[in-house]
Protein backbone atom coordinates (compact mmCIF):
# COMPACT_ATOMS: atom_id res chain seq x y z
CA UNK A 1 0.00 0.00 0.00
CA UNK A 2 2.86 2.47 0.97
CA UNK A 3 4.46 1.50 -2.69
CA UNK A 4 0.79 2.86 -4.52
CA UNK A 5 0.81 6.12 -2.22
CA UNK A 6 4.25 7.00 -3.35
CA UNK A 7 3.98 5.96 -6.56
CA UNK A 8 0.59 8.39 -6.34
CA UNK A 9 2.78 11.23 -4.91
CA UNK A 10 5.38 11.26 -7.21
CA UNK A 11 2.65 11.12 -10.08
CA UNK A 12 1.21 14.76 -8.50
CA UNK A 13 4.38 16.20 -8.16
CA UNK A 14 5.38 15.56 -11.70
CA UNK A 15 1.85 16.63 -12.80
CA UNK A 16 2.30 19.69 -10.63
CA UNK A 17 6.00 20.85 -12.18
CA UNK A 18 4.62 20.92 -15.90
CA UNK A 19 1.42 22.45 -14.99
CA UNK A 20 3.55 25.41 -12.92
CA UNK A 21 6.25 25.41 -16.61
CA UNK A 22 3.33 26.06 -19.06
CA UNK A 23 1.73 28.87 -16.49
CA UNK A 24 5.32 30.50 -16.46
CA UNK A 25 6.07 31.65 -20.01
CA UNK A 26 8.61 33.98 -20.47
CA UNK A 27 6.75 37.03 -22.90
CA UNK A 28 6.47 40.61 -22.88
CA UNK A 29 4.38 42.87 -19.84
CA UNK A 30 1.21 43.17 -20.72
CA UNK A 31 1.60 47.03 -19.36
CA UNK A 32 4.20 47.25 -21.61
CA UNK A 33 1.92 46.37 -24.51
CA UNK A 34 -1.16 48.23 -23.76
CA UNK A 35 -2.92 47.25 -20.71
CA UNK A 36 -3.21 50.06 -19.00
CA UNK A 37 -3.16 52.59 -21.73
CA UNK A 38 0.09 52.54 -23.71
CA UNK A 39 0.05 52.99 -26.81
CA UNK A 40 3.05 50.82 -27.91
CA UNK A 41 2.63 47.23 -29.82
CA UNK A 42 4.76 44.44 -31.10
CA UNK A 43 4.19 44.20 -34.94
CA UNK A 44 5.63 41.67 -36.53
CA UNK A 45 5.23 41.66 -40.75
CA UNK A 46 5.89 39.86 -43.71
CA UNK A 47 6.37 41.58 -47.07
CA UNK A 48 6.09 38.69 -49.73
CA UNK A 49 7.58 39.35 -53.47
CA UNK A 50 4.94 37.35 -55.66
CA UNK A 51 5.25 40.37 -58.29
CA UNK A 52 9.05 40.68 -58.30
CA UNK A 53 10.72 43.69 -57.49
CA UNK A 54 7.51 45.13 -57.58
CA UNK A 55 6.71 43.39 -54.13
CA UNK A 56 3.76 41.57 -53.17
CA UNK A 57 1.55 41.08 -50.16
CA UNK A 58 1.79 42.49 -46.93
CA UNK A 59 1.09 40.42 -43.72
CA UNK A 60 0.67 41.68 -39.99
CA UNK A 61 0.64 40.71 -36.54
CA UNK A 62 -0.35 43.25 -34.18
CA UNK A 63 0.11 42.08 -30.30
CA UNK A 64 -1.44 43.96 -27.75
CA UNK A 65 -3.36 43.87 -24.26
CA UNK A 66 -6.19 44.94 -23.25
CA UNK A 67 -7.61 45.94 -19.53
CA UNK A 68 -8.28 42.48 -19.16
CA UNK A 69 -4.09 41.60 -18.92
CA UNK A 70 -4.55 39.45 -21.78
CA UNK A 71 -2.78 39.00 -24.78
CA UNK A 72 -4.39 39.80 -28.52
CA UNK A 73 -3.33 39.85 -31.92
CA UNK A 74 -4.83 41.57 -35.08
CA UNK A 75 -3.98 40.16 -38.20
CA UNK A 76 -4.36 41.50 -41.25
CA UNK A 77 -3.37 40.07 -44.73
CA UNK A 78 -3.74 41.89 -48.00
CA UNK A 79 -4.22 40.41 -51.58
CA UNK A 80 -2.18 41.91 -54.84
CA UNK A 81 -2.81 41.18 -58.16
CA UNK A 82 0.16 41.52 -60.22
CA UNK A 83 -1.29 41.87 -63.38
CA UNK A 84 -2.54 45.30 -62.76
CA UNK A 85 0.82 46.51 -61.27
CA UNK A 86 1.67 49.34 -64.16
CA UNK A 87 -1.99 51.10 -63.94
CA UNK A 88 -2.40 50.44 -60.10
CA UNK A 89 1.42 50.44 -58.49
CA UNK A 90 1.33 52.35 -55.90
CA UNK A 91 -2.50 53.18 -55.27
CA UNK A 92 -4.98 51.39 -52.69
CA UNK A 93 -6.27 49.09 -55.19
CA UNK A 94 -3.00 47.22 -55.51
CA UNK A 95 -2.93 45.62 -51.71
CA UNK A 96 -6.19 45.43 -50.37
CA UNK A 97 -7.25 43.94 -46.57
CA UNK A 98 -8.13 40.39 -47.25
CA UNK A 99 -8.03 38.72 -43.94
CA UNK A 100 -8.71 40.61 -40.55
CA UNK A 101 -8.95 39.05 -37.30
CA UNK A 102 -8.45 39.77 -33.25
CA UNK A 103 -7.47 36.51 -31.60
CA UNK A 104 -6.71 36.31 -28.15
CA UNK A 105 -3.39 34.65 -27.63
CA UNK A 106 -2.71 31.28 -25.54
CA UNK A 107 0.32 30.16 -24.26
CA UNK A 108 0.92 28.13 -27.24
CA UNK A 109 1.21 31.11 -29.75
CA UNK A 110 3.06 33.33 -27.30
CA UNK A 111 5.69 30.61 -27.06
CA UNK A 112 5.25 30.31 -31.13
CA UNK A 113 6.61 33.91 -30.94
CA UNK A 114 8.91 33.73 -28.85
CA UNK A 115 10.31 30.62 -30.88
CA UNK A 116 9.99 33.03 -34.05
CA UNK A 117 11.46 36.01 -32.94
CA UNK A 118 14.75 34.18 -31.94
CA UNK A 119 14.56 32.50 -35.43
CA UNK A 120 14.56 35.88 -36.41
CA UNK A 121 17.85 36.62 -34.42
CA UNK A 122 19.59 34.15 -35.91
CA UNK A 123 18.38 35.34 -39.94
CA UNK A 124 19.47 38.41 -39.08
CA UNK A 125 22.77 37.26 -38.56
CA UNK A 126 22.84 34.94 -41.76
CA UNK A 127 20.94 37.67 -43.79
CA UNK A 128 21.99 37.83 -47.76
CA UNK A 129 21.17 40.82 -49.62
CA UNK A 130 18.71 39.99 -52.59
CA UNK A 131 18.64 42.87 -54.90
CA UNK A 132 15.27 44.53 -55.50
CA UNK A 133 13.54 40.72 -54.99
CA UNK A 134 13.62 39.66 -51.69
CA UNK A 135 11.23 38.74 -48.95
CA UNK A 136 10.78 41.02 -45.50
CA UNK A 137 10.33 39.65 -41.94
CA UNK A 138 10.27 41.56 -39.14
CA UNK A 139 9.41 42.78 -35.97
CA UNK A 140 8.94 45.97 -34.17
CA UNK A 141 7.88 47.12 -31.09
CA UNK A 142 6.38 50.60 -31.47
CA UNK A 143 8.59 51.94 -28.77
CA UNK A 144 11.74 51.29 -31.51
CA UNK A 145 13.31 49.07 -27.95
CA UNK A 146 13.17 46.08 -30.20
CA UNK A 147 13.85 45.96 -34.10
CA UNK A 148 14.59 43.50 -36.49
CA UNK A 149 14.20 43.34 -40.12
CA UNK A 150 15.46 40.44 -42.38
CA UNK A 151 15.18 40.92 -46.26
CA UNK A 152 16.86 38.18 -48.19
CA UNK A 153 15.66 35.03 -49.83
CA UNK A 154 16.42 32.33 -47.98
CA UNK A 155 13.46 29.88 -47.81
CA UNK A 156 14.43 29.51 -44.11
CA UNK A 157 12.30 32.52 -42.92
CA UNK A 158 9.39 31.63 -45.14
CA UNK A 159 9.29 28.37 -43.10
CA UNK A 160 9.48 30.32 -39.74
CA UNK A 161 6.73 32.44 -40.86
CA UNK A 162 4.52 29.34 -41.85
CA UNK A 163 5.12 27.77 -38.41
CA UNK A 164 3.92 30.99 -36.57
CA UNK A 165 1.58 31.14 -38.57
CA UNK A 166 0.46 27.34 -38.06
CA UNK A 167 0.07 27.93 -33.95
CA UNK A 168 -2.67 30.32 -35.30
CA UNK A 169 -4.33 28.36 -37.49
CA UNK A 170 -3.85 30.65 -40.10
CA UNK A 171 -3.47 30.08 -43.75
CA UNK A 172 0.32 29.52 -44.56
CA UNK A 173 2.13 31.32 -47.18
CA UNK A 174 2.96 28.90 -50.44
CA UNK A 175 7.03 30.03 -51.78
CA UNK A 176 7.65 29.92 -55.05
Amino acid sequence: MKKYLLLLFIILMISCNKTEKNENIDFFQSVDLGAYGSKTRLIIYANFDECGEWGGHEETFEIFSKKDEQFYAKYTRTKVDCNKIGALYGKPEFQQPYVKKEIKLENKQKIAINEYLLSLVESKINEVYPGHAGQNFGVIKTDTTLVIDVYDNNEKNQENYNKLLNEFQLETVKYE
